[in-house]
């Protein structure tokens, strides 16, 4: 998933450990906690529904906005600043020429970033590669006082990045969000509740369609609480109603819960009333990243042994998640198309380090991909969906192809 984020990690694992410590005396004050996660929370309404007169003309008829049969799916993963990799495939995809228009877009972490773009087509491509390339650390993070971070909710603060997403997200891009999602199309983003440690999904489409003042601003809010790292950006606090009564929830970074995802109700409908001679659909999945993590030795101290272990546990759970996608594409007569970054591209060493070189040099990797992506043969060099492992019957060992089965 990501090239290199010990740094990224060991910043977090030593954020865990001085919580600890600080917790211990914290964790004998009483919290207020007053939520409503007793029963499974579903939407009150559907702010999509338009309405019409009768054609006798003598009482309105609610028409909800109906998903389109899912053709065409795309989704994009978490991975920090190796999202410019995913901007540069959809360029290099718009530059081949067969780029489709998805009927489903989902994004989560730097993917929800992107998301948008992706979603209203080939003419943002160039404000999704600015994001990555024209943007430095700076914008989109600032570190604390060290002196201060004990009392604190993050090593950083977020505010760049807040002012980056409301440069981006204008009113007249909600419009069009909100006049594709009419339109039958669908675009996700992922954010992990902090109270039920959970993945959340948005529909930003029926979000944008809200006739509300405040719709722009929960729509950046979403984005920023999807691409807030934990420990290192805050979360990001969104207040619900419900059954008329407020409710304060913390989100961040939706890679917490899952690093790509596509809602299970994507394939219901692409599955629904498939004929054999319906041409196949497709479900692309692009990585932020690679695959697998970079082999590297570590060294005997708390804070790289945890880093090592969290950094396998993420690459892990990512090829997991493909997996998933692809049993379920698979199901729902959807061609499974993975890409990611290959294995031997040298990457740099933490996965929030803006630098303009190093993003360029992504940039034009994911474009090089993306000019040959689903063509017949094309190799993304993404790994097998089950990796083989070593087994070992001692410790006389030698060089080799490891065993894809227990014998």
């Amino acid at each position: 998933m990501r090239g290199g984020a010990a740094s990224r990690l060991t910043f977090f694992f030593g954020l865990l450990l001085l919580a600890a410590v600080v917790g211990c005396a914290a964790a004998r004050r009483a919290v207020p906690f007053d939520t409503p996660f007793d029963q499974p929370l579903v939407p009150a309404d559907d702010p999509a529904v338009s309405h019409s007169l009768s054609d006798d003309g003598t009482h309105l008829i609610a028409k909800p906005s109906v998903m389109r049969k899912p053709r065409e799916v795309l989704a994009l993963s978490s991975g920090g600043v190796y999202g410019a990799f995913t901007a540069g495939v959809l360029s290099g995809w718009t530059a081949a020429g067969d780029r489709p228009e998805f009927d489903v877009v989902s994004g989560v972490s730097t993917g929800a970033l992107i998301a948008p773009f992706a979603f209203l087509g080939p003419e943002y491509d160039c404000r999704a590669n600015r994001l990555y390339v024209g943007v430095k650390a700076e914008d989109i993070y600032c570190f604390r006082s060290w002196v201060t971070i004990p009392f604190r909710d993050s090593l950083a603060t977020s505010w760049p990045l807040r002012k980056l997403i409301e440069t981006q997200l204008s009113q007249d891009l909600v419009a069009k969000i909100a006049a594709e999602h009419h339109r039958g199309r669908r675009l996700y983003v992922g954010t992990t509740n902090l109270d039920t440690k959970k993945l959340v999904v948005w529909d930003l489409g029926a979000i944008a369609c809200r006739p509300e003042p405040r719709t722009c601003q929960l729509m950046r809010d979403i984005l920023l609480a999807s691409a807030s790292v934990p420990g290192i950006l805050p979360p990001v606090a969104i207040d619900i109603d419900v059954n008329g009564k407020l409710f304060r929830e913390l989100h961040c970074d939706g890679g917490a819960t899952s690093t790509i995802f596509m809602p299970s109700g994507v394939f219901e409908a692409a599955a629904a009333e498939r004929s054999l001679a319906d041409p196949p659909g497709h479900l692309t999945a692009i990585v932020a990243g690679k695959l697998s993590p970079d082999i590297s030795a570590v060294r005997r101290r708390v804070l790289p042994v945890l880093s090592a272990t969290a950094e396998a546990l993420l690459y892990s759970n990512t090829r997991s998640e493909l997996a998933n996608l692809a049993a379920d594409a698979h199901r729902a007569g959807l061609e499974y198309h993975p890409i990611a970054l290959r294995q031997d591209f040298l990457t740099v060493e933490d996965s929030l380090n803006f630098d303009k070189k190093e993003q360029t040099r992504l940039l034009a990797e994911g474009m090089r991909v993306g000019m040959e992506c689903r063509k017949p043969g094309a190799s993304t060099d993404v790994e097998p969906k089950t990796l083989p492992v070593e087994i070992r019957t001692g410790v006389k060992l030698k060089r080799g192809e490891p065993a894809s089965n227990v014998p």
